[in-house]
């Protein structure tokens, strides 16, 4: 199954789990990309901002089209209890295009379950499979059996 992955991350824990799920997925790989920086003091109080009003932020044009894979696989990192607002508006933009998803995220603790009803609100679809992972989780022992089993969920479609 000809698969993308696409994420978000701007501490990098969302990143490394995209890298792990694609290359256990055989899939394609893209980074959600904004036109404003979210580094340093500044990036982080605009990230809590646009969480709190669930903000839909301008994001670069994506290199992969969604059309093309038969799944599309989302990665978010969960910002107050929900859906990271990159994600929301790549979301939003392709929708359209998705033919099956699967959703994971990195979380501190909380917020997956909300951000995974929202993201299948708004593609229109459940997902095939979704994939939760909490920053102690985030070492790579405590989550390979975890995503193992994602990954095989995914590939059953």
């Amino acid at each position: 199954m000809k698969a993308l992955v696409v994420y978000f991350s701007r501490s990098g824990h969302t990143r490394q789990l995209a890298k792990e799920i694609a290359a256990r997925c055989g899939a394609d790989l893209e980074a959600i990309r904004e036109a404003r920086s979210r580094e340093g003091v500044w990036g982080y109080c605009r990230s809590l901002w646009d969480a709190l009003k669930r903000g839909t932020p301008p994001i670069n044009a994506a290199f992969h089209k969604p059309a093309g894979y038969e799944l599309v696989i989302i990665g978010t990192p969960v910002w107050n209890f929900g859906l990271a607002p990159p994600v929301r508006s790549y979301a939003q933009q392709h929708a359209k295009q998705f033919k099956q998803v699967a959703f994971f995220c990195t979380e501190g603790g909380s917020g997956d379950q909300r951000a995974f009803d929202e993201l299948s609100r708004i593609c229109g679809k459940q997902p095939v499979a979704t994939f939760a992972l909490t920053e102690k989780q985030l070492p790579e022992p405590a989550h390979k059996e975890p995503l193992r089993r994602f990954v095989a969920r995914v590939a059953m479609g």
